[in-house]
């Protein structure tokens, strides 16, 4: 099964598929993956096996539309075996996706459009009472427009909310002191963007990110340190597994870091490293913001150009830059 759509709709359906699941045998095992980790080979192998601790196996495929069109093809013409379940999730796939036609040729292809208007009120509505969380109308209204239309954020800060204060009724003031703008999430969705080059994925992340400039340029460091270290190996011509082997990272890591730094020569993630070494030290130094330093960093690992002369190795960020 294909489910596919809204981020939000497409965790709730997960969420009733596998306490169906759970409820036709509580010992189900549940195997949790996703698309851009898997090796597809192992997975076709797994599915074709028999548990050795439960008869009832549920696995779910998040990310989906990040597996090979081939991939995707082997692995969902798949003739499972009894109390075998497999669910691919994948958010924002549109219906004319190969993926889709694929899915609906070998099972089902549920399509979960994202709530709009009346709707998305009232879903947000529904979420709330059935939290048991007070609010004023106001309130109500300031927590949704706190997370953006963010169904799954609002699901969260509504959870906080409530074991924040699980008998008070809360007002709009203890809503906007209590809640972010939008809903907290992992930082490397935002890195996997900016090493990918997507500019505009990268943006959007940046602008709904609440983490610290600070940490996420640190991460960003370490990001291209791995990714230069991965890219001068497959120079070498090392597969993923000695790859894996020589840095001690596990080899779905490995995988995936693979894939970014097939869209970086070695010399401009260098360049890369280096600038973000005197970006690095000129924050320290006072000489540039912490969300400036980011930001320039960001837009050299996404410009689709090679690094101009100016940005050769050991180069210093201009002067003027600074602020």
């Amino acid at each position: 099964m294909l489910i596919y759509g809204d981020a939000y709709r497409c965790e709730e359906a997960v969420s009733l598929r596998s306490g169906a699941i759970l409820a036709s045998d509580p010992n189900t095992e549940q195997h949790s993956l996703f698309g851009d980790e898997i090796d597809p080979s192992s997975l076709v192998v797994e599915l074709s096996s028999a548990s050795l601790f439960s008869s009832t196996r549920h696995f779910v495929v998040r990310r989906a539309e990040k597996v090979k069109q081939k991939a995707f093809s082997r692995i969902i013409a798949e003739a499972l075996p009894p109390q075998t379940y497999l669910t691919f999730v994948a958010v924002d796939l549109k219906g004319t996706s190969p993926l889709v036609k694929l899915a609906r040729k070998y099972g089902t292809a549920l399509a979960l459009p994202a709530f709009k208007g009346r709707d998305l009120t009232q879903e947000a509505a529904r979420m709330i009472a059935a939290q048991g969380l007070r609010l004023t109308p106001s309130a109500r209204k300031a927590l949704i427009d706190r997370c953006k239309g963010d169904l799954l954020a609002l699901r969260e800060e509504t959870r906080k909310l409530k074991t924040f204060a699980p008998e008070r009724t809360l007002d709009a003031d203890d809503v906007i002191r209590l809640t972010f703008s939008a809903g907290e999430g992992s930082i490397y969705p935002l890195l996997d963007s900016i090493m990918d080059g997507d500019l505009q994925e990268a943006a959007k992340r940046l602008a709904s990110s609440h983490d610290d400039a600070g940490r996420v340029f640190s991460a960003l460091i370490r990001q291209i340190t791995r990714i230069l270290m991965v890219r001068t190996l497959m120079d070498e011509r090392l597969n993923a597994a000695k790859i894996a082997s020589v840095l001690g990272l596990p080899t779905w890591i490995v995988r995936r870091s693979i894939a970014q730094a097939g869209k970086h020569s070695a010399q401009r993630l260098a360049a890369a490293l280096d600038l973000a070494i005197d970006l690095d030290l000129s924050v320290k130094n006072g000489g540039i913001r912490p969300d400036d330093a980011l930001l320039k960093l960001v837009l050299f690992l996404t410009a689709p150009l090679l690094p101009a002369p100016g940005h050769a190795r050991r180069s210093q960020p201009s002067p003027a830059g600074a602020g």
